[in-house]
């Protein structure tokens, strides 16, 4: 008897216990478009917040472009399937488009631009400002 009432207690206790406790719900990440059109990125300023998780859907609406931003990409946690697309701290953006998942960790101003010939001289750049 001691020990059925012993194990209903446990019983109840782990159940307890255990509907009490959830894991911390994930972050829902916003998403921030930018338009990569000739010689322009619309924004050509994004802001961030550190520790936060965001998707930066680049657009793609006239020819071809990439965006450049190692110094962002080093200081952030890179989802799997983003990480696969950059390469020597730039992505290559074609028709369709591209969706960044990314969660910046380091506050400050993060100079991007693209990387084709001539592209930012004719004032293809932006910033992403991580608060």
């Amino acid at each position: 008897m001691l020990r059925t009432g012993f194990t209903i207690a446990a019983a109840a206790a782990v159940l307890t216990f255990g509907a009490a406790y959830s894991p911390p719900p994930q972050a829902t990440p916003s998403v921030i478009e930018i338009q990569l059109k000739n010689y322009e990125f619309v924004p050509s300023t994004v802001r961030l917040h550190h520790g936060a998780p965001v998707v930066l859907k680049l657009i793609e609406t006239a020819g071809s472009h990439s965006l450049a931003a190692p110094e962002l990409f080093a200081t952030s946690t890179l989802d799997p399937a983003t990480a696969a697309l950059i390469h020597d701290g730039k992505v290559e953006v074609g028709e369709g488009g591209v969706e960044l998942r990314l969660t910046p960790n380091t506050p400050g101003t993060y100079a991007f631009h693209c990387t084709h010939f001539m592209h930012s001289a004719f004032g293809m750049k932006g910033a992403a400002v991580v608060e």
